[in-house]
Protein backbone atom coordinates (compact mmCIF):
# COMPACT_ATOMS: atom_id res chain seq x y z
CA UNK A 1 0.00 0.00 0.00
CA UNK A 2 1.32 3.47 -0.79
CA UNK A 3 2.46 5.69 2.05
CA UNK A 4 0.21 8.46 3.36
CA UNK A 5 2.04 11.03 1.24
CA UNK A 6 1.58 8.90 -1.88
CA UNK A 7 -2.16 8.52 -1.20
CA UNK A 8 -2.41 12.30 -0.80
CA UNK A 9 -0.68 12.72 -4.14
CA UNK A 10 -3.15 10.38 -5.84
CA UNK A 11 -6.11 12.28 -4.40
CA UNK A 12 -4.65 15.65 -5.39
CA UNK A 13 -3.73 14.48 -8.87
CA UNK A 14 -7.24 13.15 -9.41
CA UNK A 15 -8.85 16.42 -8.33
CA UNK A 16 -6.44 18.50 -10.38
CA UNK A 17 -6.94 16.22 -13.36
CA UNK A 18 -10.70 16.66 -13.33
CA UNK A 19 -10.42 20.45 -13.12
CA UNK A 20 -7.70 20.71 -15.73
CA UNK A 21 -9.44 18.43 -18.19
CA UNK A 22 -12.88 19.97 -17.93
CA UNK A 23 -14.06 21.28 -21.27
CA UNK A 24 -11.06 19.90 -23.19
CA UNK A 25 -11.28 17.43 -26.03
CA UNK A 26 -8.89 15.02 -27.65
CA UNK A 27 -9.87 16.53 -30.99
CA UNK A 28 -9.28 20.27 -30.45
CA UNK A 29 -5.65 20.32 -29.34
CA UNK A 30 -6.37 19.92 -25.62
CA UNK A 31 -5.94 17.19 -23.06
CA UNK A 32 -8.33 14.21 -22.96
CA UNK A 33 -11.87 15.11 -21.86
CA UNK A 34 -11.88 12.38 -19.21
CA UNK A 35 -9.78 11.94 -16.12
CA UNK A 36 -8.45 8.40 -16.43
CA UNK A 37 -6.86 8.42 -12.99
CA UNK A 38 -3.74 6.84 -14.48
CA UNK A 39 -1.41 9.70 -13.57
CA UNK A 40 0.26 9.47 -16.98
CA UNK A 41 -0.24 13.19 -17.60
CA UNK A 42 0.62 14.24 -14.03
CA UNK A 43 3.91 15.53 -12.61
CA UNK A 44 4.50 12.26 -10.82
CA UNK A 45 7.98 13.25 -9.63
CA UNK A 46 6.13 15.13 -6.87
CA UNK A 47 5.28 11.75 -5.37
CA UNK A 48 8.90 11.70 -4.15
CA UNK A 49 8.62 14.95 -2.17
CA UNK A 50 8.14 13.17 1.16
CA UNK A 51 10.04 9.96 0.36
CA UNK A 52 13.62 9.47 1.53
CA UNK A 53 15.64 8.13 -1.41
CA UNK A 54 18.99 6.38 -1.01
CA UNK A 55 21.27 6.90 -4.03
CA UNK A 56 23.49 3.91 -4.82
CA UNK A 57 26.34 3.38 -7.30
CA UNK A 58 27.72 6.20 -9.44
CA UNK A 59 25.52 8.83 -7.81
CA UNK A 60 26.84 11.59 -10.08
CA UNK A 61 24.93 9.94 -12.93
CA UNK A 62 21.62 10.15 -11.07
CA UNK A 63 19.22 13.08 -10.67
CA UNK A 64 18.90 14.59 -7.22
CA UNK A 65 15.55 13.70 -5.61
CA UNK A 66 13.86 16.17 -3.25
CA UNK A 67 14.80 14.18 -0.15
CA UNK A 68 17.68 11.73 0.33
CA UNK A 69 18.76 9.23 2.97
CA UNK A 70 22.38 8.50 3.92
CA UNK A 71 21.85 4.72 4.11
CA UNK A 72 19.48 2.01 2.94
CA UNK A 73 18.17 1.50 6.49
CA UNK A 74 16.70 5.01 6.64
CA UNK A 75 15.39 5.10 3.09
CA UNK A 76 11.89 4.57 1.70
CA UNK A 77 13.17 3.98 -1.86
CA UNK A 78 16.51 3.10 -3.46
CA UNK A 79 17.59 4.71 -6.75
CA UNK A 80 20.70 3.12 -8.22
CA UNK A 81 22.95 2.92 -11.22
CA UNK A 82 23.77 -0.41 -12.81
CA UNK A 83 27.14 -0.43 -10.98
CA UNK A 84 25.60 -0.29 -7.49
CA UNK A 85 26.51 -2.91 -4.88
CA UNK A 86 24.03 -5.78 -5.20
CA UNK A 87 24.11 -6.50 -1.47
CA UNK A 88 22.54 -3.13 -0.60
CA UNK A 89 19.88 -3.52 -3.26
CA UNK A 90 18.97 -7.06 -2.21
CA UNK A 91 18.63 -5.94 1.41
CA UNK A 92 16.38 -3.07 0.33
CA UNK A 93 14.11 -5.32 -1.73
CA UNK A 94 13.86 -7.87 1.07
CA UNK A 95 12.88 -5.04 3.41
CA UNK A 96 9.95 -4.20 1.12
CA UNK A 97 11.49 -1.07 -0.43
CA UNK A 98 11.12 -0.21 -4.13
CA UNK A 99 14.41 -0.36 -6.04
CA UNK A 100 14.89 1.62 -9.26
CA UNK A 101 17.76 1.81 -11.75
CA UNK A 102 18.26 5.12 -13.54
CA UNK A 103 21.64 4.94 -15.31
CA UNK A 104 23.71 2.35 -17.15
CA UNK A 105 22.33 -0.90 -18.56
CA UNK A 106 19.24 -0.67 -16.39
CA UNK A 107 17.41 -3.68 -17.82
CA UNK A 108 20.37 -6.01 -17.24
CA UNK A 109 20.76 -4.58 -13.72
CA UNK A 110 17.12 -5.30 -12.93
CA UNK A 111 17.47 -8.89 -14.15
CA UNK A 112 20.59 -9.36 -12.01
CA UNK A 113 18.84 -8.04 -8.90
CA UNK A 114 15.77 -10.22 -9.37
CA UNK A 115 17.87 -13.30 -10.06
CA UNK A 116 19.62 -12.69 -6.75
CA UNK A 117 16.30 -13.02 -4.90
CA UNK A 118 14.63 -15.37 -7.38
CA UNK A 119 14.10 -18.14 -4.86
CA UNK A 120 12.15 -15.83 -2.54
CA UNK A 121 9.74 -14.03 -4.87
CA UNK A 122 7.59 -14.59 -7.92
CA UNK A 123 7.89 -11.96 -10.63
CA UNK A 124 7.90 -11.23 -14.33
CA UNK A 125 9.81 -8.77 -16.50
CA UNK A 126 8.85 -7.61 -19.96
CA UNK A 127 12.13 -6.31 -21.33
CA UNK A 128 12.09 -3.89 -24.28
CA UNK A 129 14.66 -4.03 -27.05
CA UNK A 130 15.69 -1.55 -29.78
CA UNK A 131 14.16 1.34 -27.82
CA UNK A 132 15.72 3.63 -25.21
CA UNK A 133 14.94 2.51 -21.65
CA UNK A 134 16.39 4.79 -18.99
CA UNK A 135 14.41 3.73 -15.92
CA UNK A 136 13.22 0.42 -14.50
CA UNK A 137 11.64 -0.23 -11.11
CA UNK A 138 10.99 -3.26 -8.91
CA UNK A 139 8.31 -2.89 -6.23
CA UNK A 140 7.97 -5.79 -3.76
CA UNK A 141 4.43 -6.51 -2.66
CA UNK A 142 2.28 -9.00 -0.87
CA UNK A 143 2.20 -12.74 -1.47
CA UNK A 144 6.02 -12.74 -1.92
CA UNK A 145 5.69 -11.17 -5.36
CA UNK A 146 7.35 -8.25 -7.15
CA UNK A 147 5.82 -5.82 -9.63
CA UNK A 148 8.23 -4.58 -12.32
CA UNK A 149 8.14 -1.45 -14.46
CA UNK A 150 9.99 -0.81 -17.72
CA UNK A 151 9.78 2.81 -18.89
CA UNK A 152 10.40 3.51 -22.56
CA UNK A 153 12.01 6.91 -23.08
CA UNK A 154 9.76 8.41 -25.77
CA UNK A 155 10.73 11.97 -24.86
CA UNK A 156 7.62 12.86 -22.87
CA UNK A 157 8.80 12.71 -19.24
CA UNK A 158 10.07 16.10 -17.95
CA UNK A 159 12.58 14.13 -15.87
CA UNK A 160 13.20 10.73 -17.51
CA UNK A 161 14.14 9.12 -14.17
CA UNK A 162 12.22 10.81 -11.34
CA UNK A 163 8.89 11.09 -13.20
CA UNK A 164 8.78 7.38 -14.12
CA UNK A 165 9.89 6.41 -10.61
CA UNK A 166 7.10 8.54 -9.18
CA UNK A 167 4.60 6.93 -11.54
CA UNK A 168 5.66 3.45 -10.41
CA UNK A 169 4.78 4.54 -6.86
CA UNK A 170 1.45 6.31 -7.44
CA UNK A 171 0.31 5.73 -11.03
CA UNK A 172 -1.92 2.93 -12.20
CA UNK A 173 -3.32 1.28 -15.28
CA UNK A 174 -7.10 1.88 -15.13
CA UNK A 175 -9.39 -1.04 -14.47
CA UNK A 176 -10.55 -2.87 -17.57
CA UNK A 177 -14.26 -2.67 -18.40
CA UNK A 178 -14.22 -4.93 -21.47
CA UNK A 179 -15.59 -8.43 -21.05
CA UNK A 180 -13.48 -10.99 -19.21
CA UNK A 181 -14.70 -14.48 -18.30
CA UNK A 182 -15.30 -15.55 -14.73
CA UNK A 183 -14.75 -19.09 -13.52
CA UNK A 184 -15.54 -21.03 -10.34
CA UNK A 185 -11.81 -21.88 -10.34
CA UNK A 186 -10.77 -18.24 -9.91
CA UNK A 187 -10.06 -18.72 -6.19
CA UNK A 188 -7.59 -21.50 -6.98
CA UNK A 189 -5.17 -19.11 -8.69
CA UNK A 190 -2.61 -17.15 -6.69
CA UNK A 191 -1.28 -13.78 -7.78
CA UNK A 192 2.36 -14.04 -8.94
CA UNK A 193 3.28 -10.46 -9.87
CA UNK A 194 2.79 -7.90 -12.62
CA UNK A 195 5.02 -6.59 -15.41
CA UNK A 196 4.44 -3.07 -16.77
CA UNK A 197 5.66 -1.32 -19.90
CA UNK A 198 4.97 2.43 -19.88
CA UNK A 199 5.73 5.38 -22.16
CA UNK A 200 4.87 9.03 -22.75
CA UNK A 201 5.49 10.67 -26.11
CA UNK A 202 7.03 14.11 -26.48
CA UNK A 203 3.77 15.20 -28.14
CA UNK A 204 1.82 14.22 -25.01
CA UNK A 205 0.20 10.88 -25.85
CA UNK A 206 0.77 8.16 -23.27
CA UNK A 207 0.40 4.42 -23.02
CA UNK A 208 0.82 1.54 -20.59
CA UNK A 209 0.45 -2.20 -20.48
CA UNK A 210 0.08 -4.23 -17.29
CA UNK A 211 0.49 -8.00 -17.51
CA UNK A 212 -0.51 -10.04 -14.46
CA UNK A 213 0.30 -13.71 -13.88
CA UNK A 214 -1.58 -16.02 -11.53
CA UNK A 215 -0.74 -19.64 -10.81
CA UNK A 216 -2.66 -22.79 -9.89
CA UNK A 217 -0.26 -25.55 -8.80
CA UNK A 218 -1.70 -29.03 -8.79
CA UNK A 219 0.00 -32.32 -7.97
CA UNK A 220 1.61 -32.88 -11.35
CA UNK A 221 0.72 -29.77 -13.34
CA UNK A 222 1.00 -26.00 -13.15
CA UNK A 223 -1.69 -23.87 -14.78
CA UNK A 224 -0.88 -20.22 -15.44
CA UNK A 225 -3.17 -17.35 -16.33
CA UNK A 226 -1.68 -14.33 -18.04
CA UNK A 227 -3.84 -11.22 -18.36
CA UNK A 228 -2.79 -7.97 -20.07
CA UNK A 229 -4.54 -4.62 -19.70
CA UNK A 230 -3.74 -1.99 -22.34
CA UNK A 231 -4.27 1.72 -21.80
CA UNK A 232 -3.81 4.57 -24.28
CA UNK A 233 -4.43 8.26 -23.56
CA UNK A 234 -4.83 10.96 -26.20
CA UNK A 235 -3.38 14.47 -26.18
CA UNK A 236 -2.76 17.50 -28.37
CA UNK A 237 -5.58 16.77 -30.81
CA UNK A 238 -4.61 13.20 -31.65
CA UNK A 239 -7.35 10.72 -30.76
CA UNK A 240 -6.69 7.09 -29.83
CA UNK A 241 -7.12 4.92 -32.92
CA UNK A 242 -5.94 1.45 -31.89
CA UNK A 243 -4.15 -0.47 -29.14
CA UNK A 244 -2.86 -3.99 -29.75
CA UNK A 245 -1.06 -6.73 -27.85
CA UNK A 246 0.74 -9.82 -29.13
CA UNK A 247 2.57 -12.62 -27.32
CA UNK A 248 4.33 -15.40 -29.21
CA UNK A 249 5.03 -18.56 -27.21
CA UNK A 250 7.21 -21.56 -28.13
CA UNK A 251 5.57 -23.79 -30.73
CA UNK A 252 5.28 -26.68 -28.29
CA UNK A 253 3.51 -24.64 -25.59
CA UNK A 254 -0.22 -25.16 -25.75
CA UNK A 255 -2.53 -22.22 -25.12
CA UNK A 256 -5.50 -23.94 -23.52
CA UNK A 257 -7.72 -20.89 -23.95
CA UNK A 258 -7.54 -17.27 -25.06
CA UNK A 259 -10.02 -14.54 -24.23
CA UNK A 260 -12.14 -12.47 -24.51
CA UNK A 261 -14.42 -13.27 -27.42
CA UNK A 262 -14.81 -10.39 -29.91
CA UNK A 263 -17.25 -7.84 -28.51
CA UNK A 264 -17.99 -4.16 -27.92
CA UNK A 265 -18.43 -2.87 -24.39
CA UNK A 266 -18.07 0.46 -22.60
CA UNK A 267 -17.34 2.17 -25.90
CA UNK A 268 -14.42 -0.16 -26.79
CA UNK A 269 -14.42 -2.76 -29.57
CA UNK A 270 -12.16 -5.74 -28.92
CA UNK A 271 -11.05 -8.25 -31.57
CA UNK A 272 -9.30 -11.48 -30.60
CA UNK A 273 -7.06 -12.57 -33.47
CA UNK A 274 -5.07 -15.20 -31.56
CA UNK A 275 -3.89 -18.36 -33.29
CA UNK A 276 -3.65 -21.16 -30.74
CA UNK A 277 -2.32 -23.61 -33.35
CA UNK A 278 0.77 -21.38 -33.55
CA UNK A 279 0.83 -20.62 -29.82
CA UNK A 280 0.19 -16.94 -30.51
CA UNK A 281 -1.98 -14.63 -28.44
CA UNK A 282 -3.18 -11.37 -30.02
CA UNK A 283 -5.92 -8.85 -29.24
CA UNK A 284 -6.72 -5.50 -30.81
CA UNK A 285 -8.86 -2.73 -29.30
CA UNK A 286 -10.38 0.23 -31.12
CA UNK A 287 -12.59 3.03 -29.77
CA UNK A 288 -16.32 2.99 -30.50
CA UNK A 289 -17.08 6.21 -28.58
CA UNK A 290 -15.65 9.70 -28.07
CA UNK A 291 -14.73 8.76 -24.53
CA UNK A 292 -12.63 5.82 -25.71
CA UNK A 293 -10.98 8.00 -28.34
CA UNK A 294 -9.77 10.17 -25.46
CA UNK A 295 -8.73 7.33 -23.16
CA UNK A 296 -9.03 3.65 -24.06
CA UNK A 297 -8.61 0.67 -21.75
CA UNK A 298 -9.01 -2.94 -22.87
CA UNK A 299 -7.73 -6.34 -21.85
CA UNK A 300 -7.24 -9.93 -22.87
CA UNK A 301 -5.65 -13.05 -21.51
CA UNK A 302 -4.78 -16.69 -21.85
CA UNK A 303 -4.46 -19.95 -19.95
CA UNK A 304 -1.46 -22.20 -20.42
CA UNK A 305 0.57 -24.85 -18.59
CA UNK A 306 4.15 -24.83 -17.37
CA UNK A 307 6.47 -21.83 -17.41
CA UNK A 308 6.19 -18.45 -19.07
CA UNK A 309 8.64 -17.11 -21.64
CA UNK A 310 7.48 -15.34 -24.79
CA UNK A 311 8.13 -12.58 -27.27
CA UNK A 312 5.80 -9.65 -26.70
CA UNK A 313 4.70 -6.56 -28.59
CA UNK A 314 2.38 -3.77 -27.50
CA UNK A 315 1.54 -1.12 -30.10
CA UNK A 316 -0.51 2.07 -30.01
CA UNK A 317 -1.72 4.51 -32.63
CA UNK A 318 -3.28 7.98 -32.44
CA UNK A 319 -4.92 9.81 -35.34
CA UNK A 320 -5.67 13.44 -36.14
CA UNK A 321 -8.11 14.20 -38.93
CA UNK A 322 -7.58 17.31 -41.04
CA UNK A 323 -9.39 18.89 -43.97
CA UNK A 324 -6.75 17.63 -46.39
CA UNK A 325 -6.25 14.21 -44.85
CA UNK A 326 -5.02 12.83 -41.55
CA UNK A 327 -1.78 12.08 -39.77
CA UNK A 328 -0.82 9.72 -36.98
CA UNK A 329 1.48 9.25 -34.01
CA UNK A 330 2.79 5.77 -33.18
CA UNK A 331 4.35 3.97 -30.23
CA UNK A 332 5.37 0.37 -29.71
CA UNK A 333 7.35 -1.77 -27.30
CA UNK A 334 8.76 -5.13 -28.39
CA UNK A 335 10.91 -7.54 -26.43
CA UNK A 336 11.05 -10.64 -24.27
CA UNK A 337 8.80 -11.53 -21.36
CA UNK A 338 10.08 -13.97 -18.74
CA UNK A 339 8.56 -15.04 -15.43
CA UNK A 340 9.85 -16.74 -12.27
CA UNK A 341 6.83 -18.44 -10.75
CA UNK A 342 8.36 -20.38 -7.87
CA UNK A 343 9.67 -23.90 -7.51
Amino acid sequence: MPSTSRRRFLAAAGTTGIAALAGCSAFDGGLPDVNTGSGLHADTSRALDDEAVYLAGDTGDLPEPPKTAPAVAGADIVLATASADRGDLVRALRAGKPVAFGAGDVQAALRSLLEAVGGEYTFGVEAVRARPVETVVAVPGGNDSVETYTFVDDGGWPDPVLDPLGWALVGRVPECQTGMPESPADDQYEYAGAAHVVGRLGSGEAYASRTVASVNDQESERFVRLRTTLHAAANDGYAVEVAAREADFPDDQRLASVYPNPHTRDGVQVANVSDTTRSTFAVEATPASDRARSALTACGGLLTEGGLAYDHRSSFQWKRDRLLGSDRHYASATGRGEWRLGA
